[in-house]
């Protein structure tokens, strides 16, 4: 009897690259060019002899939104929210949906130049030790050679005024600066510290230091400008304000907060380390190689995907079986190298 031969099963893995490139052979030629810049609207970042062997994407596979397209319309959204002079908790929940607005999300604020671990941010971590529990609004978790660097947001209602028309620092200032100043003794303690460590801290990266830093989010661009400010002399108060920042803080207003490209791919988590929860997925989120470390601590991300009406369902779909893949995947395989960033599959 003959026997019909069973297809061959491709790995999920060379599935993002055949969708990609078209062919093994493209993607090598992609590989030994040095294209590993995270593509936005069809197009790489790195113009090469290349070029149209390495951008050969798919366009029947459900795409992500464009970056200049979600730029422009975060920008708008985000104005709009800032103007009706919203709740602290709304501009929370609005963060959590669109963390590339948050400081942090690149190499602008502070060190960690391999970027945040997970390529997520944390929304309301618990910070648990010996002494009384803190929690920040946000945290990234960023990384470089030798060191780990917890980034600590403090967001408040924009609608609090920085100075009081006498020129002195309002008493919500003082109070969220006090909360900053509790966090730095919370992190203070060593046993603190390695509580930290073993909530918070990928495994991988266990022997770095850890160095924490500080940021908060506070008030209104208006309070400074001549023409909009209360104040008989605001560019006076913006000098006093640029001086407010202690050792390892930073300061910024709501107006200054602008959607950063690398954070395309960030999603928004809630938990400790090995029992995350997906919070929220960008528009312009891709799945690949990077995926795998948070996909497999958080089994499904379908519920968050619901909560993000820009992404047509198809490709909510869709990336929910991408999620999946590499949530079962195993060892990377040996026979193909990569990278340890994102495949790039222009998902």
């Amino acid at each position: 009897m003959e026997l019909t031969p069973e297809p061959y099963n491709h790995d999920g893995t060379e599935l993002d690259i055949l969708e990609q490139y078209g062919s093994f052979e493209a993607f090598w030629n992609a590989q030994r060019a040095g294209l590993h810049q995270h593509p936005t609207n069809n197009q790489p970042d790195v113009e090469t002899e290349n070029t149209d062997v390495a951008d050969r994407w798919n366009q029947d596979r459900p795409q992500p939104l464009a970056w200049d397209v979600y730029e422009h319309w975060l920008v708008q959204e985000w104005r709009r929210l800032l103007d009706s002079e919203p709740s602290e908790l709304e501009v929370q929940r609005f963060l959590e949906q669109h963390p590339s607005l948050l400081p942090g999300a690149s190499n602008d604020v502070g060190r960690g130049h391999h970027g945040p671990c997970w390529d997520a941010v944390i929304t309301q971590p618990s910070l648990k030790g010996a002494s009384a529990d803190r929690v920040p609004d946000f945290m990234w978790v960023r990384s470089d050679t030798s060191t780990v660097y917890a980034l600590c947001i403090e967001i408040e209602a924009p609608t609090k005024p920085w100075f009081t028309l006498d020129g002195q620092s309002s008493a919500h200032l003082t109070q969220a600066l006090d909360q900053i100043l509790e966090w730095k003794v919370w992190f203070s303690l060593p046993e603190n510290m390695l509580a930290f460590r073993h909530a918070y801290i990928p495994v991988d990266l266990g022997y770095q230091r850890i160095e924490v830093q500080f940021i908060l989010v506070y008030g209104r661009d208006r309070e400074f400008r001549q023409d909009e400010s209360r104040h008989r002399d605001p560019l006076y108060l913006r000098r006093k304000r640029d001086l407010i920042p202690r050792s390892s803080e930073y300061l910024y207003t709501f107006d200054q907060l602008r959607p950063e490209r690398d954070a395309a791919d960030a999603v928004t988590i809630s938990g400790r380390r090995d029992s995350f929860n997906a919070v929220a997925v960008p528009p312009t989120f891709t799945t690949g190689r990077g995926t795998k470390q948070l996909a497999s601590q958080i089994p499904d991300i379908s519920s968050a995907l619901t909560k993000t009406p820009l992404i047509p369902e198809e490709r909510k779909v869709y990336l929910a079986g991408r999620w999946d893949y590499w949530r079962r995947s195993a060892a990377p395989r040996p026979s193909l190298r990569f990278n340890n960033a994102r495949e790039h599959s222009g998902e």
